[in-house]
């Protein structure tokens, strides 16, 4: 990745830059960090533009995780009415995500954006539980002004000789394991929580199962 951008990275550099990560919203895998960092170390080499790097990281890294989640939750109900789908998602368990979704879907999204290799399957369940579109947008907007710069300032260290991208990625994994154990003791504590009020667990409105309904031949 990083002799391809330098290849054309004086020039084309920034547009490349979105392209690529445009390419995880229609199902390539390409993570963004495999794009940002090499990106930031071209900036440090002299070879791109830092405010065009940081613009080209944001956008790109937003318009895709809006269009995978857009092609989702206009696409995903199909699985939803796959006869095996139906036999291991009981519409009451549908109903339970789907009301936590609601109500808690925008920090779901905010702690995958630090947690490695959930970005993309969390965009998904957002997705086919129909989060609303606002909620997705403004917690991805708002993260990716973290994430994009740091991305490309760790490039931009690891250009200059002061960093590495081993050392990056031991403390991603540090900080998404931290986080994925918050989740986990919440999850735990709002469990025992239900459990000891003897209530069941909240659930969405059944009229959302509607559109699930197979279509008449």
């Amino acid at each position: 990745m990083h002799e391809f951008l330098l290849q054309y990275g004086p020039v084309y550099g920034p547009i490349i830059q979105f392209l690529l990560l445009m390419g995880s919203g229609v199902g390539i895998p390409i993570g963004e960090d495999i794009v940002n960092i090499p990106a930031g170390i071209l900036v440090a080499e002299g070879d791109m533009v830092l405010w065009s790097v940081l613009l080209a990281g944001y956008l790109g890294v937003v318009c895709s995780d809006c269009l995978w989640f857009v092609l989702v939750s206009r696409y995903g109900v199909r699985l939803f009415r796959i006869r095996w789908f139906k036999r291991i998602m009981h519409p009451r368990r549908l109903l339970r995500a789907k009301y936590q979704i609601d109500r808690r879907g925008a920090w779901f999204i905010v702690l995958a954006r630090f947690i490695p290799a959930s970005r993309t399957s969390a965009i998904t369940v957002a997705g086919m539980l129909h989060l609303p579109f606002w909620k997705f947008g403004l917690a991805t907007g708002v993260c990716v002004l973290i994430t994009a710069p740091i991305q490309v300032g760790v490039g931009y260290l690891i250009g200059l000789g002061l960093a590495s991208r081993s050392t990056f990625e031991m403390i991603q994994i540090f900080v998404g394991l931290g986080l994925l154990l918050g989740v986990i003791i919440v999850v735990v504590w709002l469990w025992r929580r239900s459990r000891l009020q003897g209530a069941p667990p909240p659930r969405a409105k059944a009229r959302w199962l509607r559109q699930f309904r197979t279509p008449p031949r």
